[in-house]
């Protein structure tokens, strides 16, 4: 199997809309695409059902931008591959590792089956702080917002607007 390892840093593209304006970005809901490319052709794990039969809300995200938007406008956002796949180890790996180590520990020191569980939930607990204060040092960073791609339709002026 042959892979580009650069394909990682391609970016993955998601059409939005934009639902509020703040000064310095807009808030924007995914156009929610059923699932991956693999669930809209029905191979995939099942993503797509969920949300059809739970009608999952859309997702509100913020983006940081100087361009002039408005609520309405359709927009398509960038998001690095190697961002995605990086919080997705922190937020499914550590978790799990947090919940093992900790059940070891308690384990190898106490030797009893109540302690054990008490420390694989002290590890889960840990691992979740530690995932909750990196995802907020990133957010501060800014590295894992989304970028504008490119503006694809713009909502025109309601008639209140266009009078002088």
């Amino acid at each position: 199997m042959d892979r580009d390892p650069a394909a990682i840093d391609q970016p993955m593209l998601e059409s939005a809309l934009v639902v509020a304006v703040e000064p310095g970005g807009a808030w924007l809901e995914s156009e929610g695409q059923n699932g991956c490319a693999n669930c809209r052709d029905g191979h995939g794990c099942g993503v797509s059902v969920f949300q059809r039969l739970f009608r999952l809300p859309r997702h509100r995200l913020y983006l940081p931008t100087e361009a002039t938007l408005a609520v309405g406008d359709h927009v398509v956002i960038a998001l690095s591959q190697r961002a995605v796949l990086i919080a997705s180890l922190w937020l499914y790996l550590a978790p799990l590792l947090g919940l093992m180590i900790g059940a070891l520990l308690a384990e190898a020191v106490f030797d009893r089956e109540w302690l054990t569980a008490l420390g694989a939930v002290g590890g889960l607990a840990g691992s979740l702080w530690l995932v909750r204060a990196r995802q907020q040092r990133q957010a501060r960073s800014g590295a894992f917002f989304p970028v504008l791609h490119e503006i694809t339709f713009r909502q025109a002026p309601s008639s209140a607007e266009q009078r002088p």
